[in-house]
């Protein structure tokens, strides 16, 4: 049993440090013009809000730009995990909130970034996914993410 542990142990540790995106060494910019809203299984909304998503090695900021400005979330990684092939980082906002950030399964194109959180009034999980245009590595240079 303990050598199937260590052996399950290493196996996730290899497969982290292999499929952990770039973003978790420098910085890596994602821009997303639309927004879907999972308040339950059932219903999502589309809405167009212009969003930056940046991550870097202990932060993920996301910038939103609404009429009043720009609306900027630091969410610090307090832990990552892998699961089901998908890249977990769990978030705490600067209220102390609770927030997921998961990324698509290692065999998928990044087209979209979720984050789920719950609702305060409700305290429904709330899942947001932000559908992915384009991808900024350095200040100049964007690449489209296109789904063909």
């Amino acid at each position: 049993m303990i050598k199937y542990y260590n052996f399950k142990r290493m196996k996730t540790l290899c497969l982290v440090f292999i499929f952990i995106p770039c973003f978790l060494i420098g910085q890596e910019v994602y821009n997303s013009t639309f927004t879907e809203t999972y308040p339950n299984i059932f219903r999502s909304q589309f809405e167009k809000i212009n969003r930056r998503i940046v991550f870097e090695p202990n932060d993920v900021t996301i910038v939103t730009e609404t009429k009043e400005g720009k609306d900027i979330e630091v969410l610090n990684i307090q832990e990552t995990r892998y699961i089901d092939d998908r890249l977990i980082l769990l978030c705490q906002n600067r209220s102390k909130r609770k927030i997921t950030i998961a990324l698509p399964a290692e065999h998928e194109e990044l087209l979209y970034i979720d984050y789920y959180y719950r609702s305060l009034t409700t305290n429904e999980e709330v899942q947001i996914r932000f559908h992915v245009e384009e991808m900024q590595i350095d200040y100049g240079d964007q690449i489209k993410i296109g789904y063909g």
